[in-house]
């Protein structure tokens, strides 16, 4: 099998496991703890790895500062509303709900950076509303998950459409900088609540930033070497969802109704369609595709999710 789609089924498999490290956290630790461990952990982890394959990881302009401060705060503002949402309603609801941003983010720049669309492309992004219409996030088992999910989804399509508005080039080395200044915004909140601390509780602590965060931007930033950022992405979309629904059925017994498994079909069917069109349109434009990954361009200018 080629070697970066393994690295791309790798990355969609560490970005599947925040979810199932939430849960098995969340009953000891507070929210903002577990969020500003994985960050601050992930964190450690990218900044003794990167280096070795990206010789100038660490270097910032002033320029870039305050783009980079802006990721941070939307990267934190994210995970935070992402990892609460894991911690109150099923996983499968909260990864299905997540994906709204494949939608989210096109009509916010079409509002604010005055990009268009076709016809097709909005035909396809009513129908991932009608999919979310369908799921329907004010109902469920958990009402008040399914809001932060979505807010979580709101949050990384702004940040996106922000990066793209400032033209920030997001190579692999910049993730040093998003993670650090997304702990630094969170620590405020991480020691906000009581808590009592044990070595197993670090440990699984460490191992979910590790995991999810350092190897899921590793894994994902190789598979760009070698794949189109659309294929990726589209992997990512599909096989997230299927991890997120059986993780949800079978390891934590959570019930998936029918409205949900309907809506997320059309939800997922939509954004693979949407992700497909865009790409053929920026081939017809003869527009840049970028593709590299450590030596090239970065995970986030085209990621299609986590929001983790």
């Amino acid at each position: 099998m080629n070697r970066y789609l393994i690295a791309a089924i790798l990355s969609v498999v560490a970005f599947s496991t925040i979810g199932p490290f939430v849960k098995i956290l969340s009953p000891d630790f507070p929210i903002p703890l577990i969020t500003f461990s994985r960050a601050f952990f992930g964190l450690l982890f990218v900044a003794l790895v990167i280096p070795r394959v990206e010789k100038k990881a660490f270097l910032l302009s002033k320029k870039e500062l305050p783009g980079v401060v802006i990721v941070g705060f939307c990267l934190a503002t994210t995970m935070l509303l992402y990892n609460h949402a894991f911690a109150v309603a099923p996983l499968a609801d909260v990864v299905l709900l997540n994906y709204t941003h494949v939608f989210l983010s096109p009509i916010l720049a079409f509002f604010l950076l005055k990009e268009r669309m076709g016809r097709d492309a909005w035909v396809i992004l009513l129908t991932g509303f009608v999919g979310l219409a369908i799921i329907n996030p004010f109902d469920g088992h958990s009402i008040e998950g399914n809001l932060f999910a979505l807010g979580a989804g709101i949050s990384y399509a702004a940040m996106t459409v922000f990066m793209r508005k400032e033209d920030t080039h997001h190579e692999l080395g910049n993730v040093i900088w998003f993670l650090g200044f997304a702990c630094l915004f969170l620590l405020p909140f991480a020691f906000a609540e009581p808590f009592i601390l044990t070595w197993e509780g670090v440990g699984v602590m460490a191992l979910a930033g590790i995991i999810s965060t350092g190897l899921g931007y590793l894994f994902f930033n190789y598979a760009l070497e070698g794949l189109r950022v659309h294929e990726v992405s589209i992997f990512d979309l599909v096989l997230g969802t299927l991890i997120g629904v059986v993780l949800s059925v079978f390891a934590f017994h959570e019930s998936v109704s029918w409205n949900l498994l309907l809506g997320g079909l059309i939800v997922v069917g939509s954004g693979i369609l949407f992700i497909r069109n865009r790409h053929l349109v920026n081939l017809g434009l003869k527009l840049p595709l970028p593709q590299k990954g450590i030596y090239g361009s970065s995970f986030l200018q085209a990621k299609i999710r986590r929001s983790r």
